[in-house]
């Protein structure tokens, strides 16, 4: 696979983005793919969280493979992930890893299930890649620079998001009806209601679509860090926006609500429905 690598001239504070920090990012996600695969569609034993989400053991190796990896090349830095906790959070740079995000579809035996990488500074990513390997596919996002997609070993821009005339016309795309709690699913409900058409069941693989053009918004809430802030840097390098349904940059410490669009203005119609309920 060709890696895409620059430095970015950085703003005050911000650390240069090293080409050698994206190879890494790969890596990561090679070795979290590959650990997934041994598991995948070979009638794996699902165990329940306290939250009553399923986790496998392919979760737990897949993270245990990109913290292994970060712990040999990168000490200093820390770590943020779904299966095995938070370390060195105060670091400069720190790595949120989920390893199968969509672990539902993961244990059904269908392909849209991720790995989800993010490197943060100061709280904001800086970097992101989405990589669906039963599918072959993968996103990297840097701040700054526009988003590659890799489909096997062919490698290009993620394309061009997609304009929208109304809200009306929008295609939104959402994991599920079952993740927002009461005030949430008031506010969401006055969105679907605008749009042409809502599809459920698509996990990471909506802002993947919003980034490429596909779709046209990906709404969700009740998500950790390690759900959103991959997304982040990869639809606002594709040209789209993506915000918390505060209209706020997404950060670690966002509230968990996220909202990505393709047209801006779809984006600012989306805000002031969430915004009335």
């Amino acid at each position: 696979m060709r890696r895409f690598a620059y430095v970015e001239t950085p703003r005050v504070s911000e650390p240069i983005i090293e080409p050698e920090l994206e190879t890494f990012a790969h890596t990561l996600a090679d070795a979290a793919g590959a650990a997934a695969l041994r598991y995948f569609r070979a009638g794996i034993d699902v165990d329940l969280k306290a939250d009553a989400s399923p986790v496998t053991q392919a979760d737990r190796e897949a993270e245990t493979a990109m913290r292994a990896l970060i712990a040999r090349t990168y000490p200093a830095h820390g770590i943020m992930g779904e299966e095995h906790g938070s370390e060195r959070l105060d670091a400069d740079l720190v790595w949120v890893l989920d390893p199968i995000d969509g672990t539902r579809a993961f244990v059904n035996g269908i392909p849209l299930f991720a790995t989800l990488i993010a490197l943060v500074h100061n709280g904001e990513p800086i970097l992101g890649l989405n990589a669906y390997p039963a599918l072959g596919e993968r996103w990297l996002g840097v701040r700054g620079k526009p988003t590659r997609h890799w489909y096997g070993a062919n490698e290009s821009d993620a394309g061009q998001v997609r304009s929208c005339p109304a809200i009306s016309d929008v295609r939104l795309c959402t994991t599920s009806p079952d993740m927002f709690e009461a005030a949430d699913a008031a506010r969401y409900a006055k969105l679907k209601d605008a749009v042409r058409d809502t599809r459920f069941g698509t996990d990471a693989w909506a802002y993947a679509m919003v980034a490429s053009g596909q779709t046209d918004m990906a709404a969700e809430s009740g998500m950790q860090p390690y759900d959103y802030l991959s997304h982040a840097v990869i639809v606002a390098g594709a040209g789209g926006t993506i915000t918390d349904w505060e209209g706020q940059p997404l950060r670690m410490d966002s509230p968990g609500s996220v909202l990505a669009a393709g047209d801006a203005d779809r984006h600012a119609d989306a805000l002031a429905l969430l915004r009335s309920a």
